[in-house]
């Protein structure tokens, strides 16, 4: 009697050992170690770090979904669709116009979602610099879109549309400034948390005026552009844009994985829904067999692959293909 007893026993474990190894793994609701874990494990293309950030600072540098979603039917009427006979199996913007240092800059957002705001300013300043030949290298304000776009960008430090932020470039001139206390017109007025827990940085206030320190008064200091236009969602579209203008900014869904991004192609693979985040693709390639948009983040120089990373190209990945915008400089270069 006990022998049988403990033989059911025996059994009742081993079955529940065995139904426990199949219990499927819901990889969207993965986080910290255990999500770096499982990406490393399921895929090859892209290698995962984990990154000690809290969950609100992963929300404090991204905004609102809504402002990576697709361009509507009526704005893509009038998108360039122009394509280039011939394109390489490689490009980088940064040996293709070596003189311009504003390609080669990571800058950083900090704990304000004004990742549309950077990612316009870094493309203003590419093209000027392109446009001009190398005469002409602002350092474009991302804070002046931040603070003075407003209502017609949309919400500063919650996010805004990145078609808009070209709009007001060329409807109103953005003036320059580097990062954190740094030099022209306007710098950006947050530090990069160093220190955990991380505060919320709220939307500044509409200035303008220079810093004091600055030369030139603030309406003497704008740069303008052409109107904004989006760019086709076809491949050959965005490199021939890239290749005869510069950089374009582009705007996806971020997930938790993306957070730990270390190195590779980037594609999504596990994690939850963090929101939006817009970045500046400066290049592409193939890695390993697989298609990427060389692209520069603005989380700093310490994140991914010394601030850049490489995203899944050719098939929309996290929707990057269908929100791409930009601006030609105007004639006017001051």
């Amino acid at each position: 009697m006990m022998v049988t007893t403990m033989m059911k026993i025996l059994v009742l474990a081993v079955l529940l050992e065995a139904t426990s190894a199949f219990v499927p793994i819901n990889p969207e609701t993965l986080t910290g170690q255990a999500l770096v874990n499982y990406v490393n494990s399921a895929q090859s293309m892209f290698t995962a770090e984990y990154s000690n950030v809290t969950e609100e600072f992963k929300k404090f540098r991204v905004m609102d979904v809504k402002y990576a979603a697709p361009h509507s039917p009526e704005l893509r009427a009038s998108q360039v669709n122009t394509v280039l006979p011939s394109i390489p199996t490689y490009f980088d913007a940064r040996t293709r116009w070596p003189n311009c240092r504003s390609i080669k800059m990571i800058r950083n957002q900090a704990t304000c979602g004004s990742c549309w705001a950077f990612g316009a300013a870094e493309v203003m300043s590419d093209r000027i610099c392109i446009a001009s030949m190398g005469t002409k290298q602002p350092i474009i304000s991302p804070t002046d879109l931040l603070s003075c776009c407003g209502n017609f960008c949309g919400y500063g430090c919650k996010g805004a549309s990145p078609l808009q932020a070209f709009r007001w470039w060329n409807k109103k001139g953005v003036v320059t400034g580097g990062d954190y206390r740094g030099s022209g017109c306007k710098p950006y007025p947050f530090a990069s948390c160093t220190a955990l827990p991380c505060t919320k940085s709220e939307t500044p206030r509409c200035s303008l005026n220079c810093q004091p320190a600055y030369s030139k008064a603030y309406s003497k200091d704008k740069y303008f552009g052409t109107p904004a236009y989006i760019v086709g969602m076809d491949v050959a579209a965005i490199q021939t844009e890239i290749m005869t203008n510069g950089p374009v900014e582009a705007a996806f869904t971020v997930y938790d994985d993306f957070n730990h991004y270390r190195s590779g192609v980037y594609r999504h693979v596990a994690g939850k829904l963090i929101g939006g985040h817009a970045v500046k693709i400066i290049g592409w390639g193939i890695q390993n067999g697989a298609p990427y948009w060389l692209t520069a983040n603005s989380w700093g120089p310490y994140w991914g692959e010394n601030g850049f990373f490489k995203m899944l190209r050719g098939v929309d990945e996290c929707g990057i293909e269908s929100t791409i915008v930009a601006g030609k400089t105007d004639s006017g270069l001051n």
